[in-house]
């Protein structure tokens, strides 16, 4: 039988935590590195790469089914959507990325600068979701998979334009979930490319759980271990890769900090935890990536699902959000 363990703390505590401040209008935001437990400055957000991003999830989901999981199976397909990700990425490589045209208009009062004029506007979008689910491997597969990708090939335009949108924004048809990956899929890539294009500096907090680049929700929270932000806390925008900094011991969702817990299971990594918050009964994936690099918010999301079952028996509810598992 599982066995459900609770630490009362994050394991790797920051060296002080103040109270939580007022709440402040989201363009008054700012990391605190005090408040983090580091010392000196770490970088607000660091954008993606898309050169990697996919290839080392694609690597990480290989190595995660060839382990005996429960879920091998379908960590097996998410590989291939990423090696298809991968591949579609690099043959866009070498074509510019095109400046939204709100670009500055959105930065200038506060609001992420990559918008959903992505899918209207930008004839790329759906030049790449084309390439993408020509370039996917599904044998294998389950046929509701083979029958999404074809039911999405054969849609109109617009009715893609139309479900693209409704991905961007975060909401999902329920009889269309399966359509709904493979174009979470190719926005991804696409949002990744924008996001990797942008100004680093010129990004700024737009609110508790909101990413700064596309708006989208985090797919989980990161414990980094890279120069100049060894142990500093960052969410992964489960859209466009993005990573930012945010509070240690601090509610992703409302911003609390009073009533925050971490969750594990024997049988998952101790790398690997959920945090918890008794104020708003939210959680989000909690990752160590400082101690295993090869950590992935999106494969090791899919992999560690046991704890969302299990947590979700304690009565709280995911507050992030992973498009290639649809809870």
């Amino acid at each position: 039988m599982a066995r459900f363990f609770r630490r009362g703390a994050d394991p790797a505590p920051p060296t002080e935590i103040d109270p939580p401040a007022p709440a402040a209008k989201p363009r008054d935001l700012k990391p605190d590195p005090d408040r983090i437990g580091i010392s000196g400055s770490v970088p607000f957000v660091r954008l993606p790469a898309p050169d990697r991003l996919f290839a080392d999830r694609a690597r990480r989901l290989r190595d995660l089914a060839r382990q005996g999981h429960a879920l091998g199976a379908y960590l097996g397909f998410l590989a291939a959507v990423a090696e298809a990700q991968d591949a579609v990425q690099a043959a866009a490589a070498a074509i510019p990325v095109a400046v939204p045209a709100d670009l500055a208009v959105r930065t200038g009062n506060g609001m992420p600068p990559l918008s959903s004029a992505l899918v209207r506007d930008d004839p790329a979008f759906a030049a790449l979701l084309d390439n993408l689910l020509a370039r996917l491997d599904l044998s294998g597969a389950p046929d509701a998979a083979q029958a999404a990708r074809r039911s999405l090939r054969e849609a109109s335009p617009e009715d893609r334009q139309d479900l693209a949108l409704q991905v961007f924004e975060g909401a999902f048809p329920v009889d269309r979930m399966a359509e709904c990956l493979f174009v979470a899929a190719g926005l991804q890539v696409a949002l990744a490319r924008q996001a990797a294009a942008l100004d680093a500096k010129s990004l700024q907090p737009v609110a508790d759980g909101v990413c700064p680049c596309c708006g989208g929700a985090p797919a989980a929270s990161l414990i980094v271990g890279w120069t100049p932000a060894d142990k500093a806390r960052y969410l992964s925008c489960s859209l466009c890769g993005t990573l930012w900094n945010h509070v240690r011991i601090r509610c992703t969702a409302c911003g609390e900090g009073g009533g925050i817990s971490y969750y594990g299971l024997d049988e998952v990594s101790k790398d690997v935890q959920v945090e918890t918050c008794t104020q708003c009964h939210g959680y989000l994936k909690h990752l160590h990536q400082h101690r295993d690099p090869a950590l992935d918010p999106i494969a090791d999301d899919v992999s560690s699902y046991g704890l969302d079952l299990k947590i979700a028996e304690e009565g709280f509810r995911n507050v992030g959000l992973n498009p290639l598992l649809l809870r």
